[in-house]
């Protein structure tokens, strides 16, 4: 029975490895790396997003109280019980706090934990028009949070003053999002996220992100994500470097994103080397080489969404800020100069990559070498995609660069995978 899966199992790679034999040649973008010496940001949003049930609170009430509902209970401004604002004051099944590195500043809206396309454990969910009696509970949904060392409070004095990444150290922000807009809405969204300097802005007790590093506005009229002739979902790059006194400068430091920016993941990269930064959209370098707002990039506070009025449904996963993974010798921190994907470090992206996946899909508490590529501490979908585009075509063209494969390939992988897992088993 095993020479037979492992003839499938290889039959199936060869109909991979031919198909991608056709496809483009493409690049992957950095990963964030979680250094226990260096501060940063893990937001994963992690519970079981069917449960909507806690404990009975209030014992002459026989029948299970709602902890979780979108209506039930949360921290008032300024927080309570040692809950962040509008975080559940009674629900224990859901997560909204950073895990190890970083610190929830402000959550804004009637979120629920919800289903994401990102996870297996639900991702952070503001959906505007579903709200009680017609209302728009997430209205400007909006994630704040500040650096930390691992398992170390802010520095500062101020709940928004965060540990600043070292700066002579490329540094790796990257999170997952889905964006859909109600029916009726003609405005959208209006940002997807804005990250802060330490070195500018007003003091610590009250600062919010500003725009001294860098925003992604909604590219319409009044940074509507519809533009004017009707097109969702557009946004662009608001950047460096600042004018002084210049009327309009912001507007003149834009990189307009002409791809639809509705679901995938998000990545910007600080290179130390140049002190530029690139923005990419899941495999595609979107936006290059530009300078932050303020010539400022030792970032200590980031904002998902938030803006003005916006009434869109949005989900938020994954969000983490970390070194650049490839920063040394490939393992467990990560790929260093191999592509990703490559968790036997030796230099091919092959099927003894996709057999390490397959033992320890599902797994948690994993590293690099384990098979999480996008070390997120877990081995999933997500890693998968990214073996996928990475895979060597060495093994059928004698080309060794970087794939990015089809979603009927990535269907393939994943029934590699499921074979190779059964048969490790």
């Amino acid at each position: 029975m095993s020479i037979l899966r492992s003839s499938i199992t290889s039959l199936v790679l060869l109909t991979a490895i031919t198909i991608l034999g056709g496809s483009s040649v493409l690049g992957a973008p950095p990963v964030p790396f979680l250094d226990d010496n260096e501060p940063g940001i893990q937001f994963l949003f992690s519970g079981d997003p069917d449960t909507l049930e806690s404990s009975i609170h209030d014992p002459n009430d026989p029948g299970p109280s709602l902890d979780c509902g979108r209506g039930a209970p949360r921290a008032s401004t300024g927080g309570a019980g040692g809950k962040m604002h509008n975080d559940f004051l009674l629900c224990d099944n859901w997560d909204f706090q950073p895990r190890d590195w970083g610190k929830a500043s402000f959550l804004q809206g009637a979120f629920i934990l919800g289903h994401s396309p990102f996870s297996d454990d639900g991702g952070w969910s503001c959906e505007g028009n579903e709200g009680p009696n017609g209302q728009n509970p997430c209205v400007n949904s909006t994630i704040r949070a500040v650096t930390t060392f691992k398992n170390q409070p802010p520095p500062g004095p101020g709940s928004l003053d965060g540990a600043p990444m070292d700066v002579t150290k490329d540094w790796v922000f990257s999170f997952d999002f889905k964006i859909s807009v109600p029916p009726g809405d003609t405005y959208g969204n209006d940002s997807l996220f804005r990250l802060s300097s330490r070195s500018v802005g007003s003091a610590a007790a009250d600062r919010s992100p500003t725009s001294d590093l860098i925003d992604l506005f909604g590219a319409g009229q009044d940074i509507s994500s519809f533009r004017p002739d009707g097109t969702p979902n557009r946004y662009f790059v608001h950047h460096g470097p600042f004018v002084e006194g210049a009327p309009g400068a912001g507007e003149l430091n834009r990189i307009d994103i002409e791809q639809e920016l509705s679901e995938g993941r998000l990545t910007l990269h600080y290179k130390a080397a140049v002190q530029k930064l690139d923005l990419w959209f899941n495999d595609e370098l979107v936006a290059a080489d530009f300078e932050s707002f303020s010539g400022h990039y030792d970032i200590d506070a980031i904002q998902i969404g938030g803006g003005g009025i916006s009434f869109e449904n949005g989900l938020y996963d994954n969000v983490i800020l970390g070194v650049l993974a490839d920063s040394g010798a490939c393992g467990p921190q990560g790929p260093g100069a191999n592509p990703p994907g490559d968790f036997n470090c030796d230099g091919l992206v092959d099927v003894a990559d996709l057999g390490i996946i397959g033992a320890n899909f599902n797994g948690s508490e994993v590293t690099y070498v384990d098979g999480d590529a996008n070390l997120d501490g877990d081995v999933d979908v997500a890693d998968l995609g990214i073996v996928g585009a990475n895979w060597s075509a060495s093994q059928a063209t004698g080309n060794t660069s970087a794939l990015v494969p089809e979603p009927a390939i990535l269907s393939l992988l994943a029934m590699s995978v499921l074979m190779v897992g059964r048969r490790r088993r």
